[in-house]
């Protein structure tokens, strides 16, 4: 018999539900806090009470935000109390309301009203007040919103006063936007609100089903790495459960395009842009849980998206605002925000599983110096740890936090080695243990036994036989469940670990006994840090001293779910019937849960014991004072960001994943998550269903394009498994797929050469000119992280974000949202994401957003490679832009389409074969000004490495201050006691008198210093470049160029007639001076 507590799919789950009931009316509704609420004053909540005797709580979080709990298994309002789940930024949700309302300058208040028929109740916010000039605002005086809550049948209705947007072209005489405002309904649920169940037996699960009305012009985006298949949702099922899911195929067996399979991480978090179309208006849904989420998305019926919840309560939270940015920022203002990371950290990166000894990390450094293709990070997989036999005390055996004496003996020395030629390493940290000691002690495993750190076989068993003969764990594969008997020594692998499951079955005082696999004959069986406990996270942070003494710059957290063999326990994952540290805040919270309630928790508190860790190395190593960090994590839960970036695990050499990489990004982007990618050219080989074999290297068509279309993407790492599946992706015998394996893998195989010769050689050629472009963009990118911690808003960003008055992508512009991305504002890319087996032509079509001319790019990475600004298209347009690769380096440049906003200002640095190499001196900045729109850049400049850089009145930062100060501890998440604001920010803003800019236009360039707290000359220099580009048809060499001040700051002003452009170098530190305006006019 199936075990109710086990993962089912969406479909399994909602054919259930078809028999289902819930609440039908409102019975009593009652406005009284909680006795737990930490300010009772800002409980804006009001609880039901419905006629089948459940409970529910409607609270408003801010204005315009929110949340809904329902738990069928609550019998008392306080159970209901103020506490958070830990994803969100403050413990207790009065306290976060009163901090938000404290740090944001704002009053509002909240009112209940019976209607005249008494049918229903209208509960409504209004903001009062707005006292804090200079502050991030979302609101201004009046803005609010009323909940419609009907009694019977019970539904909720949302609405708040929309206004219209603005006309392309207005009627003469038209009323202004604001005059016209409506209250329109921004989000409802059906007359079954809610249907629930739970078993009778099994009490864990209690299934909780809510329907909330789909608008049939409704248009959704987001849903995290699930947004990877179309950037705007299509009706499907979906299913969040953290599934270390290799290839994306093995519940469903379809693949990455099959939006149904559970992904390596879960972030239940979809944004509706167009349910009231022609109005301002985008609705968020933010559903809180850490288990399995089931949704039909429109799939059984258009009118609806059922959210379905196996275990703990159905807590949605819900968002109304104008325009996506400002979602983003709201949201985030809740769920964290990232801190600011290491600059080399958008830099290019290189992994692969199977650099197994020092001389491979050599040859792939020198290689890479060789061909001149920049490099800032390496990443050594486990590889690092391992040698001898697993089960003995030889060697090192893969044991976490440790390192290989034979094949690495001189960790120290290498690291140092490594980074005197630029280059920062990470190794993969995976959560697990071993069990097996080593000559001298391991010291991790010691003194997890010893102090009871472990997580214990406790199993929770209603339901079963309660013995251990009857366990059967679950799994799926290949597109099919199937069942694994745990007590099967010979499925399992050879880890020589003689575990007598029976024996040590639900025994109080033994540790969790599971194991991971590497794959390839690797792995260890092992114990499984409570991360789930404060004081274990304390000590899991601690373990990093040794790699990070040795000279480790950054950790790679691997295996996240955490991912185990399946003969230790279910779904790739921890037992679901293991009771674990439930880490709840609230009192009346349980203290032990089962593994599958709290399924993502385990890989958060993962995570953020990394983070907290690492933030406190510098009481044991004093070198890493002041240095920030950076986690590289697999996957997770909502506001795991606020620790680590994000990367989207184990794909595969395919164009399908190339096809899903930029969706996916931008939908996670979202979020609020500022580092997140793809494995560049993909992890696992190509299965090539025409040979029956796995392809050896990735396809050079598809790394080329990988490359060049993810040139300005956050993450960009090219990683891949080596062993014995693929040659390359380089070393001397070619067995690797770095761009520069491709050129020697040819000259081996003269074979090759009739058909492909050309193919090869591009791929070096073509790879390295991307590299370099993003490297002499790097500023850009940087901004756009700085910015990040600010607003929230991403790096690479949809059009939707950047481009909110264009309502054509509800239409007939929608397909391009899927593959085209801008980075900040102005840079527009649109990478070919199919081969030429589909695509022959190598051309797509490029849509440019409405409202603004755009120009064919014209940035190039070296300062003598410059060419004249084409002709601008019109905004609206669809272009169709051949790509072809090629070998000729004057083509490289279109191999990706790339466009520039009117009046964009882009900052370029000289390209260095790593980020803040200074070898050659400082490296001079100069900033590109386009003809167009007025427009302002803000850039922000520091040392790229320290944390005393980030502002220090950061909206998280003075939460979790106060959140510290209440807790009396420094367990404070975000916050960084480092951050002194010690950097220079520089506004770099454009005027121009008449448009389109001509002879006759002047332009008024202004560069002020925001904020300076730093002095950036040691790495830029003591001059800086502003080039004034023009349109074709313009003489600058008749333009007057003028400079103020006039005097106390030395310039040099030239024209270039060929180029069409102004240039004027200022001879000093950018920033400088208090204020500088560059005057061009006929």
């Amino acid at each position: 018999m199936d075990d109710p507590i086990n993962f089912i799919t969406a479909e399994e789950y909602y054919r259930g539900a078809q028999g289902w009931t819930g609440p039908t009316k409102i019975v009593a509704l009652s406005q009284v806090p909680p006795t737990t609420a930490a300010q009772p004053k800002y409980w804006h909540g009001v609880t039901l009470t419905f006629d089948d005797q459940t409970l529910c709580v409607v609270q408003f979080v801010r204005p315009t935000l929110f949340r809904v709990r329902y738990d069928p298994a609550v019998g008392s309002p306080e159970e209901y109390d103020d506490a958070n789940s830990r994803t969100i930024i403050e413990d207790y949700m009065s306290q976060l309301v009163h901090d938000l309302d404290t740090f944001l300058g704002i009053t509002w208040t909240t009112n209940l009203e019976e209607s005249a028929d008494q049918k229903y109740w209208i509960f409504s916010s209004t903001v009062t007040e707005v006292d804090k000039e200079g502050k991030e605002q979302y609101y201004k005086v009046g803005d609010g919103m009323k909940l419609f809550l009907h009694k019977d049948p019970f539904r909720i209705q949302a609405v708040r006063v929309l206004t219209p947007l603005p006309d392309l072209y207005p009627l003469p005489e038209t009323p202004s936007t604001s005059s016209r405002a409506i209250e329109k309904i921004v989000w409802q649920t059906s007359p079954r609100t809610f249907l629930w169940n739970v078993h009778p037996v099994v009490s864990v699960v209690k299934q909780v089903v809510l329907d909330v009305i789909k608008a049939g012009h409704g248009e959704f985006i987001g849903f995290g790495e699930q947004g990877g298949t179309s950037f705007m949702k299509t009706p499907t099922f979906m299913n969040y459960f953290n599934f270390d899911n290799m290839q994306y195929q093995q519940v469903y067996s379809r693949g990455p395009l099959d939006a149904r399979e559970p992904l390596y991480h879960s972030d239940p978090f979809y944004m509706d842009v167009n349910s009231n179309p022609e109005h301002a208006n985008v609705t968020a849904s933010f559903l809180d849980n850490y288990s399995q989420i089931a949704v039909d998305f429109g799939f059984t019926n258009s009118g609806f998206i059922k959210l379905g919840t196996r275990f703990n309560a159905m807590d949605i939270y819900v968002i109304s605002a104008d325009t996506v940015p400002e979602i983003t920022r709201l949201y985030t203002s809740i769920i964290g925000r990232p801190k600011l990371k290491p600059k080399y950290v958008l830099g290019h990166h290189q992994a692969c599983y199977g650099y197994e000894k020092v001389e491979d990390l050599y040859a792939v450094v020198d290689q890479y110096r060789g061909v001149g293709i920049p490099l800032d990070g390496l990443h050594i997989d486990v590889d690092f740890q391992v040698y001898g036999l697993p089960g003995t005390l030889e060697g090192d055996g893969f044991r976490t936090f440790t390192t290989n004496p034979k094949t690495f003996p001189d960790p120290k020395g290498m690291f140092a080695e490594l980074r005197k030629n630029g280059i920062k390493c990470s190794t993969n940290i995976t959560p697990v243990i071993s069990i097996n000691d080593r000559e001298g002690g391991y010291s991790t495993l010691r003194e997890g036994l010893e102090k009871g750190y472990f997580i214990k076989d406790r199993r929770y068993t209603n339901g079963t036989s309660g013995k251990a003969e009857d366990v059967l764990y679950v799994c799926y594969g290949g597109g099919s469940r199937y069942t694994i008997d745990p007590k099967d020594v010979s499925i399992r692998p050879d880890f020589r670990d003689n575990y007598d499951f029976v024996a040590n079955w639900n025994v109080k005082d033994y540790p969790y006994h599971g194991g991971v696999s590497y794959g390839y004959g690797n792995g260890t069986a092992g114990y499984y840090p409570d991360l789930n406990r404060k004081e274990v996270r304390e000590w899991w942070g601690k373990q990093y001293n040794y790699l990070y003494d040795m000279g480790l710059e950054f950790v790679w957290q691997d295996m996240t779910t955490p991912a185990i063999h399946t003969s230790y326990g279910d779904m790739k994952g921890l037992p679901s019937r293991l009771l674990m540290s439930s880490d709840s805040i609230s009192s009346t919270g349980a203290t032990k849960k089962t593994a599958a309630e709290i399924w993502a928790l385990y890989s958060y508190n993962l995570h953020k014991a990394t983070a907290h860790g690492l933030d406190t190395l510098e009481q044991l190593l004093p070198f890493r004072k002041n240095k920030r960090n950076f986690i590289l994590g697999r996957g997770s839960f909502a506001g795991m960001y606020r620790y680590a970036g994000l990367w989207s695990g184990d794909n595969a050499s395919t164009w399908e994943f190339w096809k899903i990489t930029v969706s996916q990004v931008l939908s996670v982007g979202l979020n609020g998550v500022s580092i997140s990618g793809s494995d560049m050219g993909g992890f696992e080989p190509y299965f090539n269903p025409s040979t029956g074999q796995e392809e050896k290297y990735c396809n050079p068509e598809l790394l080329i394009r990988w490359y060049a279309g993810s040139f300005l993407l956050p993450w960009f790492r090219n990683h891949y498994v080596k062993k014995t599946r693929k040659w390359f992706q380089l070393s001397k015998d070619c067995h690797q797929k770095e761009p520069y394996a491709y050129p020697k893998h040819l000259a081996q195989h003269p074979e090759l050469e009739p058909k492909e010769g050309w193919l090869y050689r591009a791929v070096q050629g073509i790879c390295k000119y991307y590299v370099e472009l993003r490297y002499s963009l790097i500023q850009v990118l940087y901004d756009a992280m700085f910015d990040n911690q600010i607003n929230g808003l991403p790096i690479a960003r949809s059009m939707l974000l950047t481009d909110t008055q264009d309502t054509s992508f509800f239409n007939e512009s929608q397909r391009f949202l899927d593959d085209q991305y801008v980075v900040r504002k102005d840079i527009l890319v649109a990478p070919i994401i199919k081969g030429s087996h589909e695509n022959p032509g190598q051309n797509r079509d490029v849509y440019l957003p409405l409202m603004y001319f755009w120009y064919p790019s014209n940035l190039r990475p070296w300062d003598d490679q410059g060419v004249a600004l084409g002709s601008r298209v019109e905004g609206g347009s669809v272009i169709n832009y051949t790509a072809r690769i090629t070998n000729e380096y004057s083509s490289y440049p279109f191999v990706t389409p790339v466009y520039l906003r009117e009046g964009a200002i882009i900052p370029q640095v000289g390209v260095r074969q790593w980020i803040g190499d200074l070898s050659g001196g400082p490296n001079r900045m100069k900033i590109n000004i386009y003809p167009g729109r007025d427009n302002e850049y803000i850039t922000y400049l520091d040392d790229g490495v320290s944390r005393s850089s980030a502002p220090d009145d950061l909206l998280q930062y003075q939460i979790k201050a106060a959140m510290a100060t209440a807790r009396k501890e420094t367990d404070i998440g975000s916050s960084d006691s480092e951050a002194k604001g010690e950097h220079r920010s520089i506004s770099i803003s454009q005027v121009t008198t008449t448009q389109p800019i001509s002879t006759s236009s002047t332009r008024a360039v202004t560069i002020t210093p925001v904020h300076s707290n730093y002095n950036p000359a040691a790495e830029l220099g003591e001059k800086y470049t502003i080039i004034l580009w023009y349109d074709p048809g313009v003489d600058v060499s008749r333009l007057r160029v003028s400079v103020n001040p006039a005097t106390g700051v030395e310039y040099d002003i030239s024209r270039n007639t060929t180029l069409r452009t102004v240039v004027v170098d200022i001879n000093e530190t950018i920033g400088n001076s208090p204020k500088i305006v560059i005057s061009v006019s006929p």
